[in-house]
């Protein structure tokens, strides 16, 4: 591994943020500029850009167990804090939150289920979905629940078996198919799709359960991920 990955906050036990971590985001998201970043370039990295190498490393095993194609090198899975403001009328220079992404290395994985972890100064989140997904992979997902509504039915169960789990995305407004059952309309509604768990900050963000909770989270999102992959081979 790289130089930095276990540049953990604290001096003794297992810590991967702290609150000094919240404090270089907010700080960034206050000032915004190079000078002011390259100034306080090593209190990002300390308490930032290395904290999320070490839990991108932590993640690792249970992600290869999961699924053996997925990249989980913590220098690829980190995002930059650079943004590319080409395109953007915001010109913001770095961006307001950071995450991981554990992707097959492939060209179009915007269309593609993948795992994450993102936090800013006053919230984290984590979860499986697509970044893009395409208007086939959506219309692929709603032929399952139109043909085989059981199988569906048993993925949704165990996705809200997960705490704070949630289905999210642009929907459409006008009900597509009023066949479909109530429990699952949620999901066939969707433009995009993903899932995710939203916290607060709180103790378990600074302490070893995160790893914890991030692994069985991303276990028992399996399922459905792989069934995922199966729609995009067909």
């Amino acid at each position: 591994m790289g130089v930095g990955f276990l540049a953990t906050t604290k001096t003794s036990g297992f810590s991967l943020f702290s609150k000094e971590t919240l404090e270089i985001l907010y700080q960034i998201r206050q000032h915004n500029s190079k000078p002011w970043f390259e100034e306080h370039r090593n209190l990002y990295e300390r308490n930032l850009l290395y904290p999320l190498r070490n839990l991108a490393a932590a993640l690792s095993s249970v992600l290869l167990q999961i699924d053996p194609e997925i990249e989980t090198n913590p220098l690829r899975v980190v995002s930059r804090i650079h943004r590319d403001t080409r395109f953007s009328h915001d010109k913001s220079l770095y961006k307001k939150s950071m995450w991981l992404t554990f992707k097959r290395h492939i060209e179009a994985w915007q269309d593609s289920p993948v795992y994450y972890f993102e936090i800013s100064p006053d919230s984290y989140r984590f979860g499986m979905g697509f970044y893009a997904i395409s208007r086939e992979t959506m219309d692929k997902i709603r032929l399952v629940i139109e043909k085989q509504t059981a199988l569906f039915r048993r993925h949704l169960a165990i996705i809200k078996s997960i705490p704070g789990m949630a289905i999210e995305g642009q929907a459409y407004k006008r009900t597509l198919n009023p066949a479909i059952p109530g429990e699952l309309q949620p999901i066939y509604q969707k433009k995009e799709l993903y899932l995710v768990a939203n916290r607060g900050i709180d103790d378990v963000l600074f302490s070893e359960a995160l790893v914890s909770d991030l692994e069985v989270c991303f276990g028992k999102l399996s399922g459905f991920y792989h069934f995922l992959w199966e729609l995009k081979t067909k």
